[in-house]
């Protein structure tokens, strides 16, 4: 895996300030850390440092892979109603 140095360096001052602590941990834990810190913050589409892309895109540039890491991604969630739970039991007779 090839990793963008300068935009990992940009993350890890990023995050630095905050809780998480990304010294000491190997490039698939920085990595993973990165890619938590920007859920829990909840930054995945917004602007990274006044440029041209979100977190989402910076973390995929830097990293190589998506940020969302689910194997099937939903693009447009559809909104279905809540099934009830009786529905799903089959009645016995």
């Amino acid at each position: 895996m090839d990793v963008d140095r300068d935009l990992e360096l940009d993350f890890i001052r990023e995050f630095a300030t905050g809780a998480e602590s990304l010294t000491g941990l190997g490039a698939d834990g920085r990595r993973e850390r990165i890619r938590v810190a920007i859920y829990a913050h909840k930054l995945a589409r917004m602007v990274f440092r006044d440029g041209p892309m979100t977190y989402a895109e910076t973390f995929e540039k830097c990293f190589g892979q998506p940020i969302e890491q689910r194997r099937i991604v939903r693009r447009n969630p559809k909104s279905e109603p809540p099934i009830a739970r009786g529905s799903l039991q089959k009645k016995v007779v």
